[in-house]
């Protein structure tokens, strides 16, 4: 029996506004300090699942000062796709490097997850800010409906 492909993100401690952070996908795997400078990615990331929650193609950044990785995602019906591009520098053209196909399950939930987890982390202010409360129990509201529509479906 072939073994489910699945998205971990992970975090870990962040430092002086730099975020350990791990994204794998089956064979793909990416390793990144991610910065807080200009816009905190975490706070990115719970307002593009929000968006593609509504059926808003949307996009977050991962700052890696210079350049950065960009997640993009496109809602079409159930299926959701993530593009995954980066460039060495801001203002230079993406290029892509990796692309998930799935759905709300596969896509949506681990990533909502991985920013539950890391909203109970303790750390200093001064290293990373929280995730915006007001947009994270957005987001887990959207969450719980979204469940709740699929299980009714069964």
């Amino acid at each position: 029996m072939r073994k489910i492909d699945k998205i971990e993100l992970n975090f870990g401690k962040p430092e002086s506004g730099w975020l350990p952070t791990e994204f794998k996908y089956a064979e793909f795997e990416l390793n990144f300090d991610a910065s807080d400078v200009p816009k905190i990615p975490t706070d990115l990331l719970c307002e593009c699942l929000i968006s593609t929650l509504k059926g808003i193609e949307s996009k977050m950044y991962w700052f890696l000062e210079p350049g950065y990785y960009m997640f993009e995602l496109i809602p079409n019906g159930k299926k959701i796709e993530l593009l995954i591009s980066n460039s060495n520098v801001l203002n230079e053209k993406r290029k892509g490097i990796y692309k998930i196909s799935g759905d709300f399950e596969s896509i949506i939930l681990p990533l909502f997850r991985s920013l539950k987890k890391f909203d109970t982390l303790e750390f200093k202010d001064n290293d990373w800010e929280k995730i915006n409360e007001i947009e994270l129990n957005k987001l887990t509201e959207l969450i719980k409906e979204r469940k709740n529509c699929l299980q009714h479906r069964v």
